[in-house]
């Protein structure tokens, strides 16, 4: 399970740019813009969280579509290559995917135990980045920082586990 700190939903119209941008990459790239792509597209950009191929199929079956699982994922990896989308491997044993608005870097607390995904913005880290990469002559294009522990409930049910084993009470 993930926990978004993203608004429940985009912008009101967010969704529909996105979904005119991909439409236009599609053209630039002479590929067809079909009714599937459109809506599995509108799923993960009116989302605002990170979806599983599997969650995106299942959100279509909810709408009524009907879309293959690969057709899915040949669509979610075709809205990251062009730029729409971000690829999040979480070491959940598959990939999650999240409509890319605004800056390009990706934050993450990753609790081990339960699974939770929170975002987190630090300017403090943006202003390491731009430092470090200055005084290498390097341009940055994105960020990931991933750090991986225990969330807050987890720490403190491992703790008192812990506690109950050292304490021989089970």
């Amino acid at each position: 399970m993930t926990t978004d700190t993203l608004a429940p939903r985009p912008p009101l119209g967010c969704a529909a740019v996105m979904l005119g941008l991909f439409r236009a990459a599609l053209q630039e790239h002479h590929l067809p813009v079909t009714h599937q792509r459109e809506a599995i597209s509108r799923v993960l950009f009116e989302s605002g969280q990170r979806l599983s191929a599997d969650e995106v199929v299942e959100r279509l079956r909810g709408d009524g579509e009907r879309a293959g699982k690969a057709t899915v994922y040949r669509t979610l990896s075709l809205l990251v290559r062009v730029g729409l989308a971000t690829e999040h491997d979480f070491d959940e044993g598959f990939k999650r995917y999240e409509a890319k608005v605004g800056r390009a870097q990706q934050d993450h607390l990753i609790c081990t135990a339960c699974g939770d995904v929170v975002r987190f913005q630090r300017d403090e880290l943006n202003r390491l980045q731009t430092e470090v990469a200055g005084q290498f002559g390097f341009h940055v294009l994105r960020r990931q920082l991933k750090l991986y522990g225990l969330c807050a409930r987890c720490d403190v049910e491992s703790g008192q586990a812990i506690r109950q084993v050292s304490q021989g009470v089970r």
